[in-house]
């Protein structure tokens, strides 16, 4: 028996699949062959691509979805005497709602602000093609058959290229407000790993509109094919990705199994230091690196004979930190981690003032991952031990950490501090 979710699920997705039909019906109607073949291809393909997405740094692409609704508004289809700007953007709504249907139906939650600002970079496109030129829209100019083909892709390349921009630029803002960085290295970061993703969905939907007139429907066939093989090599990084992340979450549980460290030690300072990282700043690769890194820091305690007490390398000699550390780097290479933290590690134990007064650079990363690590030796997860914590930190200031890191484990951990509000309730007063 199909349970009422399930049946629930499939009635809607039916009425949109009918109302998407209805919709390219009517739009076809009237129109030659090859046009309502290309606009039913379009469409079935943005839905297609709404489910298959690509993850990059906690954002959710669709670069098929992407190209073929720029296609489909760029194109001769789309603009000019083809359909009206609603019936265009009204049919690619369709589509991406008909996509977040099919994702919730199989239990997979679907990324509403990214979908909401990939149809707003789309919208943004098809408003620039039907500019007003005077003696026809841009759209009309680049889809002149008269035209010659390499000028129009440039054209409406820069249109497509606009949208993508303005769908970047609203996620980042977005995002930049809840990591607490700002919007413009964000945005900075954003554009420069774009990289291959970016230019697929740039440039895809302009070839798909230039050829539409002489290959119809094929056109999209032809072109979709670079976009499904750099979604599969991409995927394949994601599961590669997904793996390397449960294998150091294994390894980051490996010296509290065995009671080497407090129970959640490595947890707690990964969760500090990725705080710490975003209050200064730090991108996404450097802040996943410090995770990591946090993570591992103290694996290396399994090899140790006689546990540290408490698990608390701070106040540990400095010859039993030195063999945790190398402990720690020799299993986080065998782990496949990356240069940046195995050096995040490797540096975690230098004093600052090496870089200060010596000019020895250490990474800031180690510097964020070394304060980190002393705030949860020295309160163990105890929030009542905050104040001694940072008093005794401070003892080290500029000598054995950097202040400009200390000061941000002090915003960071007088913000966790802060009592929850408490509502009067009904009858309190």
């Amino acid at each position: 028996m199909i349970g009422r979710s399930w049946r629930i699920g499939l009635f809607t997705v039916a009425g949109f699949l009918g109302a998407l039909a209805l919709y390219a019906f009517v739009v076809a109607g009237g129109r030659p062959a090859a046009d309502g073949w290309f606009i039913v291809t379009a469409l079935l393909l943005i839905v297609v691509g709404e489910l298959v997405l690509v993850e990059q740094f906690g954002r959710h692409l669709a670069p098929l979805s992407t190209a073929c609704a720029m296609a489909l508004v760029l194109s001769a289809v789309g603009v000019g005497s083809g359909l009206p700007w609603v019936q265009c953007l009204l049919g690619v709504a369709l589509a991406m709602g008909l996509g977040s249907l099919v994702l919730r139906g199989a239990h997979r939650r679907p990324d509403a602000f990214g979908q909401a600002s990939r149809f707003l970079g789309v919208a943004f496109s098809a408003t620039l093609g039907r500019i007003d030129l005077g003696s026809g829209s841009l759209g009309d100019w680049a889809n002149d058959p008269a035209r010659a083909t390499l000028s129009a892709a440039a054209v409406l390349t820069g249109v497509a290229l606009a949208g993508v921009l303005l769908d970047l630029g609203l996620w980042t803002v977005g995002r930049a407000r809840s990591i607490k960085v700002s919007a413009r290295s964000r945005i900075r970061y954003d554009l420069a790993q774009s990289g291959a993703v970016g230019a697929i969905m740039t440039i895809a939907g302009p070839l798909i509109a230039v050829t539409e007139p002489d290959l119809g429907a094929v056109a999209i066939l032809i072109f979709v094919w670079p976009i499904a093989l750099a979604l599969v090599g991409l995927r394949r990084v994601a599961r590669i990705d997904a793996t390397h992340r449960q294998l150091v979450l294994a390894l980051a549980r490996l010296s509290d199994e065995t009671g080497h460290t407090t129970k959640g030690h490595a947890r707690r300072v990964a969760q500090l230091a990725a705080a710490m990282g975003e209050d200064v700043g730090l991108g996404p690769p450097d802040l996943a690196d410090l995770r990591d890194a946090a993570l591992l820091h103290d694996v290396g305690q399994v090899t140790l004979n006689e546990p540290i007490p408490d698990g608390a390398t701070v106040l540990a000699a400095p010859a039993e930190q030195s063999r945790v550390i190398r402990e720690s780097v020799r299993l986080a290479e065998h782990a496949g981690a990356g240069t940046g933290v195995v050096g995040a590690i490797s540096a975690s134990t230098v004093p600052f003032r090496q870089q200060r007064e010596d000019g020895q650079p250490i990474p800031l990363i180690a510097r964020i991952l070394k304060v980190a690590n002393a705030y949860d030796d020295l309160t163990q997860g105890r929030r009542t031990a905050r104040g001694p914590a940072l008093e005794r930190i401070h003892l080290g200031l500029g000598y054995e950490y950097d202040p400009a890191v200390v000061d941000a484990l002090t915003r960071v951990t007088e913000e966790n501090a802060r009592p929850p509000v408490r509502r009067a309730g009904v009858g309190e007063t």
